[in-house]
C-alpha cells in the first residue's frame, strides 16, 4: 500500500466512508436493511463524485458473506475482500466506452441465465453506459428489464441525457451531487494528517476549489502537489504547478481597478503572461471577489480572508448597483473568452470594459470641482460625460394621466398580456366610465372572444397600469363599432392601396406585363411593417 496512488488508497470502503452524498447513501442503507432491492440501479453525476464506488460498496452489502445482504458489509470475508481488490468473479465491471458494440453487449449477456460462481448474486457494473450504441441498448433492454434473480445491474455515466428513456425507466436512479469545496477540504486535510504530510490551509483551501466538486480531482492535484514540494504542500508550489495567480498578485489586480490605474495594470497583465498565468482562472477569481462584496455590501461581512482587503476596498469604492455591473461585465465576458484570440487578450479587454466603458455616476464629482487631482477630476467628469451617453434619462411617463377614452391604442400597446387578452382589448369599443368602472361595447359576431379568463387578465393588466383598482364590464352590440383592430385593418387597408397603385404605375413592372403579357396576382401584395411607408 506504500506505493499506492491517494484517490485509491483512500476510496471509500464502506457507505459510512463516503462523503458528500448523504441523500443516496440515505436511500440505499434503508433499502438494504429493509431487504428492498431492485434489479437494476443507475447512478449519474460527474467525474469523481463516487459513482464507481457507491457500485461497488453496494456489490459488497449483496454479497458480504458474514454479514448477508445489509448496508454494514464486514470487510474481511472473502467476498468484500475480492471486490476490494478486484478479483471478485461475480462482478462484472465493463468500460462501456471501449465496449460500445451490439456484440460486445450480447457476448456480455450470454452468461447471465449461469448461477453466480462465488458470491450471491452476479453483478453487472456498466461505466459510462451512455457511450453504448443504440443497438447495444436494445439488447440489453430485455435483459434489464427483467432479468434473473441472482443478477443485479448497475450502471455509471456522466451524461444521463444520452441513456434512452426505455432504459432510464427500468432503473432505480440515483444521481450523485457534486461535492462542496468546504467537504472536499476537510476530507484532505484528514487524509493529508494520517499520511504525515505537512500542508498550508491555503493550499488546501485552494485545492479543493480547483477540483469543482470531484473528490478525486482533489486527490489526483494532492499527490501531484505532494511529489513536487517534497511531501510538503504550500501554496507557492500550487500556484507553480497549476499556473494560478499568487492571491497578492490579486489583490493588486483588484486594487488597480479601483484606483483606476489603466496604464500600471496593463503593464502588470504582460508581466504576468510570461509567468504562463492562467487568465481564465484569474477572471473567475475577480467575478467571485465581485459576488463577495457584493454579499459584504448586504451583510457587512466576509467570508473569505484571502480577499478580505480587496473586498473592502471595492466596497468602499462602489455602490451596490455598480458591484452588480462589475459582476455581470465579468460574467459576460468570461462567456467571451474562448472566442477571443487568445486568453491575455480577452482578459486584458476586460479589464479595459471594466475601467474605460462602465457607465458609473461618482458622488464625489462635486467635492473634486474644488479640491483634488485634477487629472482624476477630468477622468470622473468623461466618466459622467459617457454615462449620460450611454444611459440616456427616459422622458417619465405618467399611466395616470393617460385617459381610456382618448389613449386606449397608447394603452393597450403598453400592456403586458397574452395575444388572447390583446385579442379582447382590440376588439371592444370604449363606451362609458363611472368610478372604477370601465364599460365597453363589442360587436354580437365577436362575443366568443370575450371570456371570464381574458376579462380578469385585462382587469389586472390594467389595474397595474393605471395604479388603481378596475372592473370591466362589456355588452354586446349590433352596431359597428370603431374599435382598434377596425382601425388597423383600414389602415393596413390604405397601405395596401397605396402599394398596388405604387406597383402597377412602376415602370419596370408596365414593361414586364407588356412583353410577357403577364396579370398581377389578387392578394398577393404585402406590406413589410419594417418598411412601411416607403
Amino acid at each position: 500500500m506504500e506505493n499506492t496512488v491517494l484517490a485509491t488508497k483512500w476510496r471509500p470502503k464502506l457507505f459510512s466512508d463516503l462523503i458528500g452524498q448523504d441523500p443516496v447513501v440515505t436511500a440505499l442503507v434503508n433499502s438494504l436493511d429493509n431487504k428492498r432491492l431492485h434489479h437494476s440501479y443507475l447512478f449519474t453525476g460527474t467525474r469523481g463524485v463516487g459513482k464507481t464506488t457507491l457500485a461497488r460498496i453496494l456489490s459488497k452489502c449483496l454479497n458480504c458473506e458474514s454479514n448477508g445482504i445489509g448496508s454494514n458489509p464486514c470487510g474481511v470475508c472473502s467476498s468484500c475482500k475480492s471486490i476490494d481488490s478486484g478479483q471478485f468473479v461475480d462482478l462484472y465491471e465493463v468500460d462501456a466506452a471501449s465496449r460500445t458494440k451490439v456484440e460486445d453487449t450480447r457476448e456480455l449477456l450470454e452468461n447471465v441465465q449461469y448461477m453466480p460462481t462465488q458470491g450471491r448474486y452476479k453483478i453487472y457494473l456498466i461505466d459510462e453506459v451512455h457511450m453504448l450504441s443504440t443497438h447495444s441498448f436494445n439488447a440489453l433492454l430485455k435483459t434489464l428489464e427483467e432479468p434473473p434473480e441472482h443478477v443485479k445491474f448497475i450502471l455509471a455515466t456522466t451524461d444521463p441525457q444520452k441513456i434512452p428513456s426505455t432504459i432510464l425507466s427500468r432503473c432505480l436512479h440515483f444521481s450523485l451531487n457534486r461535492i462542496s469545496s468546504e467537504v472536499i477540504k476537510n476530507q484532505l486535510e484528514k487524509i493529508l494528517q494520517k499520511e504525515k504530510i505537512n500542508f498550508e490551509e491555503v493550499a488546501i483551501k485552494n485545492i479543493s476549489k480547483i477540483a469543482d466538486g470531484s473528490m478525486r480531482d482533489a486527490l489526483s492535484i494532492t499527490e501531484q502537489c505532494i511529489s513536487h514540494g517534497d511531501n510538503k504542500i504550500t501554496y507557492d508550489n500550487i500556484c507553480k504547478i497549476l499556473c494560478l495567480m499568487p492571491v497578492e498578485n490579486i489583490n493588486k489586480v483588484i486594487n488597480y481597478i479601483a484606483k483606476e490605474k489603466v496604464d500600471e495594470l496593463i503593464q502588470f497583465i504582460d508581466k504576468m503572461y510570461y509567468q504562463s498565468v492562467d487568465f481564465k482562472y484569474l477572471l473567475q477569481e475577480i467575478i467571485s471577489i465581485f459576488h463577495q462584496t457584493a454579499i459584504f455590501k448586504v451583510i457587512k461581512k466576509s467570508n473569505d480572508s484571502m480577499y478580505e482587503d480587496s473586498i473592502k476596498i471595492l466596497s468602499d469604492k462602489y455602490s451596490e448597483e455598480e458591484i452588480q455591473i462589475l459582476y455581470q461585465i465579468g460574467v459576460s465576458n468570461l462567456k467571451d473568452l474562448e472566442f477571443a484570440p487568445d486568453f491575455k487578450s480577452g482578459f486584458e479587454m476586460t479589464m479595459i470594459r471594466i475601467l474605460m466603458f462602465t457607465p458609473f455616476n461618482f458622488e464625489k464629482l462635486q467635492s473634486l470641482k474644488s479640491t483634488g487631482n485634477s487629472s482624476t477630476k477630468e477622468n470622473i467628469i468623461k466618466k459622467e460625460k459617457f454615462s449620460e451617453e450611454v444611459t440616456p434619462k427616459k422622458k417619465k411617463i405618467n399611466s395616470e394621466s393617460l385617459t381610456i377614452e382618448k389613449n386606449w391604442a397608447i394603452i393597450v400597446k403598453r400592456l403586458e398580456i397574452d395575444s388572447m387578452t390583446k385579442n379582447l382589448a382590440n376588439n371592444i369599443s370604449f363606451d362609458s366610465q363611472k368610478n372604477n368602472s370601465l364599460n365597453f361595447f363589442i360587436t354580437k359576431d365577436l362575443l366568443g372572444v370575450v371570456t371570464e379568463r381574458s376579462i380578469e387578465k385585462l382587469q389586472e393588466a390594467l389595474c397595474g397600469f393605471l395604479k388603481k383598482t378596475i372592473i370591466i364590464n362589456i355588452s354586446a352590440s349590433e352596431s359597428k363599432l370603431p374599435t382598434l383592430h377596425k382601425k388597423n385593418e383600414e389602415e393596413n387597408n390604405f397601405e395596401l392601396s397605396k402599394a398596388s397603385d405604387k406597383m402597377e404605375n412602376d415602370s419596370f413592372v408596365k414593361t414586364i406585363k407588356e412583353k410577357f403579357n403577364a396579370t398581377s396576382i389578387d392578394n398577393s401584395i404585402k406590406i413589410n411593417k419594417q418598411t412601411k411607408g416607403d
